[in-house]
């Protein structure tokens, strides 16, 4: 006769999860293999849409799309805001999720916190959804994968489409921040690199970041809880840029709360945005 623990490990209800676990097991596995494979990189081309510059707009998978608010030819500062997890060119210009959410919407909030702060001061931003994050529910999410696959094309455009000689401000958020700490391993990429709400910049340390780093997280963002750690692609990175040993320079939201307001009009965390982005921050 069995024992208690065989008959439970045995019965109909834990083969079952059993048999669920390890066909999710295989399915994530597939899927981290095919997404191995790298989108053909973007073409892009220079189009006037809604009195904004469309330089790219690709449909395919979860789609991509980078435009330009303001003028890249002769503006002095560039900040290139860089979204993260769940976007898609289905809601880069709208979202049911709120204003938060909407790729476009940050970036032209940024655009006129700029312009406010220093009215006379040619700018301008690139919403850069240049690469295909992981959407909801994407076992890729945990991993690095789609993360290495944008900074690599993030390192193409910086380097190919942007002015050579302007200064660069990357503004990244959540996801995007993993994205942008890898890009920014290789040299003359940005001056600064801006962690809203990150789950690890995929890398260790900000010393291997060839830019300044600077971070903040709301108190209550859910982002917090993500651990920092790396194992081949699995992890978004050993550092978390919040603490102390990260070596970043952190500031404070403000009042803002939850993962999706950090470009709310209005709010520390988009004033202070804005100075990285023009250089008066100060270097504390």
């Amino acid at each position: 006769m069995s024992d208690p623990m065989t008959r439970r490990m045995t019965s109909p209800r834990a083969i079952t999860l059993l048999l669920l676990a390890t066909g999710l097991i295989y399915a994530a596995q597939v899927h981290i293999s095919t997404a191995l494979a790298e989108p053909e990189p973007l073409s892009y081309a220079s189009v006037q849409q809604d009195g904004d510059q469309v330089l790219a707009d690709d449909p395919s998978g979860s789609g991509r799309v980078v435009e330009v608010i303001g003028n890249l030819d002769s503006a002095a500062d560039i900040a290139v805001v860089v979204p993260g997890m769940g976007q898609n060119r289905d809601n880069f210009r709208h979202s049911y999720f709120g204003e938060g959410a909407v790729p476009y919407l940050n970036g032209q909030a940024l655009y006129d916190e700029l312009r406010r702060q220093e009215p006379d001061r040619d700018v301008a931003v690139v919403v850069w959804l240049g690469y295909e994050p992981p959407q909801i529910g994407d076992p890729l999410v945990a991993t690095s994968v789609r993360a290495r696959q944008g900074a690599k094309a993030l390192v193409r455009f910086r380097q190919q489409v942007l002015p050579p000689e302007t200064r660069i401000t990357l503004v990244c958020h959540s996801y995007g921040t993993t994205v942008c700490g890898m890009a920014a391993r290789e040299p003359g990429i940005a001056a600064d690199v801006v962690a809203l709400a990150s789950p690890g910049m995929g890398v260790d340390d900000a010393g291997e970041i060839h830019a300044r780093v600077w971070a903040t997280r709301a108190s209550d963002d859910w982002i917090r809880f993500v651990p920092s750690f790396q194992v081949h692609e699995l992890g978004l990175g050993r550092g978390d840029p919040m603490k102390p040993d990260f070596g970043a320079r952190t500031f404070s939201p403000g009042e803002i709360s939850g993962h999706q307001n950090y470009f709310r009009p209005g709010s520390a965390s988009l004033r202070t945005t804005a100075r990285i982005v023009l250089g008066t921050a100060p270097l504390r």
